[in-house]
């Protein structure tokens, strides 16, 4: 039914451990025999391996869809979001009607995110496979959910790096299905009120990947001042202020997400006299601010590489923020620090907050590490699910 590619040796046993990526240097076939996005079957040495999507003028020029014989059309798709439903809303009982269904290779759909929010659902489309399977994709939500509307918030580059001009779609374009009367809707997070914006907010509209962050922050803002760095809808703050904060400060560049975080504190019926917002920029703020004033210090700036080659600046980045953090602070203080950047691993952030703690000539611990919550995946062998990073600091 599909087309064979012969793959070599090295990319047989990156299939075999785990990882979804085969690169273009080693595809044994010719790669101009094959059509953009189409669906292969993996062989090496004659021997099976796989099914897979193929992107012929890529480096990446194959992602793995299973280690089995599948046929991936509309009930390949039902069949995977029915799996993922039940177990992620379910099985995991998360008190939120936001959470991510389906994180691309992770979930073995490689390429495609759902991102579930109440009964709207957004979708980004990251390789050629699953842009070409669009209206399948949607088709497949459709039996399994009863959305009122489906947003696509792939990125307008993304058709470019895959090849897919033709399936571009602007922003006029976006809902492919149902209707939005209002692109900011009210969800809930463990009790906690946020607006989220589906068509032009931050991801896919919020920071669901946090979640489990901003419930320790909670935990430890009783009765606590805390600073909120690179705030935006101010998550980080709401958590603080629900579970007693004595006071919060939110700190953004953006005034649009400081009006956010003002709105989100009326939206919960929180006092807006315990927060205050401050627009400036992060490294300017935390270089002139007396950190001292603070029981808990939340960093949590955005991506600070997008490629591999920026990977340095983005450690010289993180390594600057925390060690002038933990150097300002006083005794007794909690600091939350993370790191969405991909290209800066486990280790090497690890190794950033090791050299920040050095510098700051100070006695700190960790009171808890922290990855990606219960509702995204991740693959042993594939560290670019595990993007996000975290330590929660205690200074003696």
């Amino acid at each position: 039914m599909y087309k064979r590619i012969e793959v070599n040796k090295s990319a047989r046993n990156a299939i075999l451990s785990g990882h979804p990526w085969i690169f273009s240097g080693k595809i044994d076939s010719p790669l101009h025999d094959y059509e953009n996005g189409d669906v292969v079957h993996i062989f090496c040495e004659k021997k099976f391996l796989g099914t897979g999507f193929v992107s012929p003028k890529n480096s990446i020029a194959i992602r793995v869809i299973s280690k089995s014989k599948v046929v991936v059309d509309e009930n390949f798709f039902v069949q995977r979001f029915l799996q993922l439903k039940k177990y992620k809303r379910k099985t995991l009982s998360l008190n939120t009607n936001m959470y991510r269904l389906v994180f691309s290779e992770a979930d073995f759909i490689p390429g495609l995110i759902v991102d579930i929010y109440n009964k709207y659902i957004v979708i980004q489309t990251n390789c050629a496979g699953v842009i070409k399977r669009r209206e399948q994709i949607v088709n497949a939500l459709l039996k399994v959910f009863r959305p009122i509307a489906i947003i696509d918030r792939t990125t307008p580059e993304t058709y470019n790096i895959e090849h897919c001009e033709k399936y571009k779609i602007n922003e006029n374009n976006r809902i492919l299905y149902g209707k939005l009367q209002n692109n900011v809707q009210i969800m809930s997070e463990n009790g906690i009120l946020f607006y989220v914006d589906l068509l032009y907010g931050h991801k896919t509209g919020f920071y669901i990947d946090q979640r489990e962050n901003r419930e320790i922050v909670g935990k430890i803002s009783s009765q606590n001042d805390v600073l909120n760095l690179c705030s935006y809808s101010g998550g980080f703050t709401l958590y603080a202020l629900a579970n007693g904060a004595k006071r919060t400060v939110s700190v953004d560049i953006s005034k649009p997400a400081l009006k956010l975080v003002e709105d989100n504190i009326e939206l919960n019926k929180f006092s807006k006299e315990k927060n205050v917002n401050v627009r400036a920029d992060l490294f300017d703020f935390i270089s002139n601010e007396n950190l001292s004033k603070y029981d808990v210090v939340i960093i949590d700036p955005p991506s600070f590489a997008k490629h591999i080659s920026e990977t340095e600046q983005a450690l010289k980045a993180y390594k600057f923020l925390n060690a002038t953090v933990l150097k300002k602070v006083k005794k007794e203080s909690f600091v939350l620090t993370s790191s969405c950047t991909s290209v800066v691993n486990e280790m090497m952030f690890k190794d950033v907050v090791e050299k920040a703690i050095r510098d700051s000539k100070k006695d700190v611990k960790v009171i808890k590490r922290t990855f990606l919550p219960l509702d995204h995946s991740s693959l042993l062998n594939f560290k670019e699910t595990e993007y996000l990073k975290s330590f929660l600091l205690f200074v003696l």
